[in-house]
């Protein structure tokens, strides 16, 4: 079965329902299941009347819109190969990436066309489309996006795609050197999506709330195939920029996310706490012991009602932050603090960790909101087998596992080995209940000059829940201590320095030393080796613009220290 097949299954059972929501006029506008079929079929009428044939590559540079997933459902209507790039990319990157997939054709937003168009029009492309406002654009091979609403006479198309064929290259974001492109196949992304479904239960009544990108594999499985494969709707957000207000438009039932979300939310519910009177916060805080008492099933009548009462005035507010209805949120790329979890969980909003890679499509283990182990990325989906070798890596073989990596059978070879075991880089374990947690990767483990390895990422998220840091990097290879770069939150250390009178300097010796408490009371139960020796205070985030995170806000380690040690 192919993707397209899939989709049209799910038409049958679904077509009246809304399928799709995108922002206009500050409303959202709906496009159900019926619409979707059609304008996939008449895109992929029109891309084969273009001469567009199976095996051809299509780049895909859009945000998360209704025109994404059309392109997308397109292409696997005629076995095209979609290859997606991350709208945060530079010119040089989008450059390396269209001329190493061999791709012909190109779709794009008006706005990256505008912003990369010397390098555009550097690559000989056989055709572009651009999304949105196009008219004043020349040349015979750049066309407008085209008007779907119109019903017409269809052709024939082909009918030779199999679920084995390729439909995607994804680039991966790539922490070091060079993106590999992760070759996927219609089969492995229906039978990864499937068994992820058997671990989380989602229905046509799910509601989605789409704001990573649909061009990492997280998003596009997690986010997209998940919810069209179960009749449920995905409402797209505007940009990250718009995230909050949007989510209160949207309204959804579930979300996939990154720990850094949360990590913000939380941190902007309590500082509106510590502002608030003393009533408030009684109230706030009674709410939240109740709530604890009611996850644990230990209250009586009484308490329940008062329950009832505080989560009314108090608890559902923080709650209308998301929306209002939000039953789950997924979250994937890091692990999340327990005490957040247990925070947004005693609100009603089970948070769930999952764990896989672009190479698996990407899920490889999830927890499921009936069975969950907190501080875990859960069990195994059962389209995959997972075993811990002797040096404590993580080893992965499914239907999920990619079809290797375009046009480098090398690299394949070593990711893959002669069993059909994909190595994952990461180190974890087992337990004996099937829960499997992670450590970290291998690559990112820091040896100090004494011999002792340090697993830098549970570090930083100890450091990153304090209120006065936003990020943080661990470093210290043949060191014989670690060392960290701290990136402040500015908005509290500026409140904290008008407080105490002084000027916004982070070479001042009294804020150094403020953040050198801080450091040694997140650490001060940590073993002596995982003491931080030296930090800096640095002036600006890690985000994708500078180049210092993925796009999965994972840091490019190698990146930030030739720029700040």
């Amino acid at each position: 079965m192919t993707i397209a097949e899939k989709y049209k299954s799910i038409v049958k059972e679904f077509g009246s329902h809304t399928a799709l929501a995108f922002l206009s006029d500050d409303h959202y506008k709906k496009i159900s299941y019926d619409q979707l079929n059609a304008y996939r079929r008449r895109l992929a009428d029109r891309w084969h009347n273009f001469g567009w044939v199976k095996g051809e590559k299509l780049a895909l540079m859009l945000p998360n819109s209704p025109e994404w997933i059309i392109s997308d459902l397109s292409a696997a209507t005629l076995g095209i190969i979609i290859v997606p790039i991350h709208t945060t990319y530079n010119s040089e990157y989008i450059k390396k990436i269209i001329s190493h997939s061999d791709s012909k054709y190109l779709v794009i937003h008006r706005n990256y066309f505008d912003k990369h168009r010397a390098i555009i029009e550097e690559l000989n492309l056989a055709r572009i489309i651009v999304v949105g406002d196009s008219q004043d654009l020349t040349g015979d091979h750049v066309h407008s996006w085209p008007i779907l609403d119109e019903d017409k006479k269809l052709s024939r198309l082909p009918q030779n795609i199999s679920g084995d064929d390729i439909h995607t290259i994804v680039y991966t974001s790539g922490t070091t050197g060079d993106p590999k492109g992760v070759m996927l196949s219609h089969k492995n992304f229906i039978f990864d999506t499937e068994a992820a479904k058997r671990n989380v239960n989602i229905t046509h009544k799910d509601r989605f709330f789409s704001f990573l990108p649909l061009s990492h594999a997280f998003e596009r499985t997690a986010g997209y195939y998940a919810s069209i494969f179960s009749g449920s709707s995905i409402y797209f957000a505007r940009s990250k920029e718009s995230i909050i207000d949007d989510i209160k438009k949207a309204k959804p039932t579930i979300i996939n996310s990154v720990p850094r979300i949360f990590e913000k939310i939380y941190g902007k519910v309590f500082d509106k706490i510590d502002t608030a009177s003393n009533f408030k916060k009684k109230i706030f805080f009674k709410g939240l012991q109740l709530a604890v008492l009611k996850r644990k099933k230990n209250l009586g009548f009484f308490k329940y009602i008062l329950w009832l009462f505080l989560d009314f005035i108090a608890l559902k507010k923080v709650r209308a932050v998301l929306g209002g209805r939000l039953r789950m949120a997924i979250s994937g790329g890091a692990s999340l603090d327990l005490k957040m979890m247990r925070f947004f969980e005693n609100l009603g909003i089970k948070i769930i960790e999952g764990y896989g890679l672009t190479e698996t499509s990407p899920i490889i283990a999830v927890n499921s909101p009936d069975n969950s182990r907190p501080g875990t990325v859960g069990h195994a989906v059962d389209c995959n087998n997972v075993v811990i070798n002797k040096d404590k890596e993580i080893l992965v073989r499914g239907t999920n596992v990619m079809k290797g990596y375009y046009k480098s059978e090398e690299l394949t070879r070593e990711a893959v080995d002669e069993k059909g075991w994909l190595h994952t880089g990461d180190l974890g374990f087992i337990d004996r209940d099937g829960f499997i947690s992670i450590i970290g990767r291998a690559k990112d483990v820091i040896v100090l000059s004494t011999g002792k390895n340090i697993f830098p990422e549970s570090i930083e998220n100890i450091l990153n829940e304090s209120r006065y840091i936003s990020q943080s990097m661990i470093y210290g290879d043949n060191h014989t201590h670690i060392s960290a770069l701290i990136v402040p939150n500015f908005e509290q250390l500026k409140k904290w320095c008008i407080k105490h009178n002084l000027k916004f300097d982070l070479d001042d010796e009294r804020i150094i030393h403020f953040y050198e408490d801080k450091l040694n009371q997140r650490l001060k139960d940590h073993a002596k080796v995982e003491q931080i020796n030296h930090f800096k205070l640095l002036p600006e985030e890690f985000s994708q613009e500078n180049g210092f995170l993925t796009p999965t806000l994972k840091l490019k380690r190698y990146k930030i220290l030739k720029k700040y040690n």
